[in-house]
């Protein structure tokens, strides 16, 4: 590692890949040392950061918009921000929001008030294991966009998939990044925070045009917020019928067991649910959706959540 500059380690991957469980581990393990984090998020809330602030406080929020396309002078101005920190960082962890092209990050570290400041270590592409084969269209080439641009790739939810769908996806991905086969976001310490994964060195291009295109305009989001708290199993059968359409659910939910809060991750078929803090509590249900672009039930998920919700029986 260059004891000069600061190490930048940027994670990728589509919607629902498990990069906010892979960037809590990474948090976890740096324990101790100076580690700063950069959390994107696409839509109204930006949740990632609030579940990434419940371990370390040193987060950093860009949200409203697509972190290679509407708020990429947002980020400009933040490393720039951090690299005059004292004591100086020693790592900065980018976590790219779903919709991102991790390349036009790598660019932004060749500008001239960075790259004397910090260097590129490594970017990390997680790949869903489960539905990565299944993306279509543009979707596909943006997934792909991502994988291209990684030094190495977290095949995540492998526990999910049998062999024969396993090696069809390693056979997709092909043999020219290094591949981590994973289950819950699981990545060895020696592939990022030692630096032995024995990469070449990592040289970031010179900025280059690029085209305007937002990818905002591939997705919508929506944000739906109450108070009442959720009865779980009706709100667990309601996310296994969302529309195919709808690529991902989170944030925080209170539910009727107890009033308790939990954080809420939902991506295909599963769901995973995590107790928040008392703090985060008291804020209500908060919900961000992320679909396809022109997806146009989100009235009829508003429904489903009302009809999710604990009503209080007046007769008693």
């Amino acid at each position: 590692m260059d004891a000069q500059r600061i190490a930048v380690t940027v994670v990728s991957g589509f919607l629902g890949a498990g990069k906010t469980t892979l960037l809590n581990r990474m948090v976890r393990r740096a324990e101790g040392s100076r580690l700063a984090v950069i959390v994107n998020d696409f839509g109204e809330l930006n949740i990632d950061a609030a579940i990434v602030a419940e371990v370390t406080d040193a987060v950093v929020s860009l949200q409203n918009g697509c972190i290679c396309c509407t708020v990429q002078e947002d980020l400009l101005a933040q490393l720039a921000s951090m690299a005059q920190l004292q004591p100086r960082l020693e790592r900065i962890v980018i976590e790219c929001s779903g919709v991102s092209d991790p390349q036009r990050i790598v660019q932004t570290l060749a500008y001239p008030q960075l790259r004397n400041q910090m260097h590129l270590d490594m970017v990390i592409t997680v790949v869903d294991a489960t539905g990565h084969l299944q993306l279509e269209g543009e979707y596909a080439r943006l997934a792909r966009a991502q994988v291209a641009a990684a030094d190495l790739l977290l095949l995540n939810k492998t526990d999910l998939v049998d062999e024969p769908q396993l090696q069809a996806l390693r056979d997709a991905l092909g043999q020219r990044t290094r591949i981590h086969e994973s289950v819950q976001g699981y990545l060895p310490d020696a592939l990022w925070l030692d630096g032995d994964l024995d990469l070449e060195p990592r040289a970031v291009k010179p900025l280059t045009r690029v085209s305007n295109d937002d990818h905002s305009e591939m997705f919508s989001s929506y944000l739906w917020q109450g108070t009442t708290p959720l009865n779980v199993e009706r709100l667990r059968g309601w996310l296994q019928a969302l529309p195919r359409e709808v690529f991902r659910v989170k944030g925080l939910v209170v539910l009727d067991q107890g009033a308790q809060a939990h954080w809420l991750q939902h991506v295909g078929t599963r769901s995973q649910f995590s107790a928040a803090t008392d703090e985060a509590q008291a804020t209500g249900t908060r919900l961000v959706f992320i679909a396809a672009r022109g997806f146009n039930g989100w009235e009829a998920l508003a429904r489903g959540l009302v009809h999710c919700q604990v009503v209080e029986d007046k007769r008693a």
